[in-house]
């Protein structure tokens, strides 16, 4: 397995401190089961962390900073006696039947918790007060605007402001490598505990970081970025979805179409350097901005990440 880049790593001037295991909950978009979320809780798990999961029940990709209130929640259980720390979310929704069964009748349904719903349901009852929140790995990467739908982001955002580093993690989407994936995360992690902010804490107080892996198996590099505004995509609505889905051929929806070029103000975004092949680290601070590297200065001056790119 190609190793991640060297982290050249610091503390203000404080020598690196020897790693303990952390108590580390995770959470995604893509479902409790997903390979991505149960490959990263075996492998910190094997590298001697305290791990559990608090996931939504199906796939929920999209859903921002959603959450369904005053409605009663199902808290369940995996089943697979691999995943034993792993739980789910789920609620329920009433509606007119539209089947020959039931035509016209109210029926109830069972549905998947959001993202946040997960995190919070994590926070309150899987893993109070864990070390670090880490939601994802992603299968798709999370970058600049589209971070606002982002469920892998905004749940990150929440377990900031609730007072949690965290690590919002996306791959590229047809990374189909979850165990690769998985132990890069871990390395990330490794280095975070191992040279800790002069509070003790993993990261500067109320940041989170948003972490983004390129195509491929080759990184060129580690960046420091910001999450800024360019996307290399834009959603729109269309009358067919062929291009997207191609059984979905003359039907209309959402879907996506290519950005114009990143401008010359863009050329810091963390879409511009994840598309040059690097990994990028965007401090993100929960709130409803841009993290912009300027603006955080002083907390980033504490950051323990300097990078240097990988040797020829």
């Amino acid at each position: 397995m190609t190793k991640l880049p060297t982290l050249v790593l610091a503390l203000c001037g404080m020598a690196a401190s020897p790693a303990f295991a952390l108590n580390i909950l995770l959470s995604n978009d893509d479902g409790y089961s997903h390979p991505n979320i149960r490959a990263l809780y075996s492998a910190l798990k094997a590298a001697g962390h305290q791990v559990k999961i608090a996931a939504p029940q199906r796939e929920q990709s999209a859903r921002g900073g959603a959450f369904l209130y005053g409605r009663e929640v199902r808290v369940g259980r995996d089943s697979d006696p691999a995943y034993p720390d792993s739980y789910y979310i789920s609620t329920h929704e009433t509606g007119l039947c539209n089947s020959d069964a039931c035509a016209g009748k109210q029926v109830e349904i069972e549905i998947s918790g959001t993202p946040v719903m997960a995190l919070l349901m994590g926070l309150k009852k899987v893993m109070p007060a864990p070390d670090l929140v880490i939601v994802g790995p992603n299968p798709g990467n999370n970058v600049g605007a589209i971070n606002t739908a982002s469920g892998t982001f905004n749940a990150a955002s929440f377990a900031v402001r609730a007072g949690y580093p965290a690590l919002a993690v996306s791959t590229d989407l047809k990374d189909n490598h979850p165990q690769r994936i998985a132990a890069h995360v871990v390395e990330l992690v490794e280095a975070l505990d191992r040279h800790r902010q002069p509070d003790g804490k993993l990261l500067p107080q109320g940041l989170g970081l948003n972490i983004n892996f390129p195509a491929g198996n080759a990184i060129k590099g580690v960046r420091l970025t910001h999450i800024g505004s360019y996307v290399g995509f834009d959603p729109l609505y269309t009358n067919d979805l062929a291009p997207l889905f191609p059984k979905l051929a003359g039907k209309p929806g959402i879907s996506f179409q290519y950005s114009p070029p990143a401008t010359a103000a863009q050329q810091d975004d963390e879409a511009v350097w994840l598309a040059k092949g690097y990994l990028t680290l965007s401090p993100f601070n929960g709130q409803l901005q841009s993290s912009d590297l300027s603006g955080a200065a002083q907390a980033l001056a504490a950051l323990p990440l300097l990078i240097q790119e990988k040797q020829p």
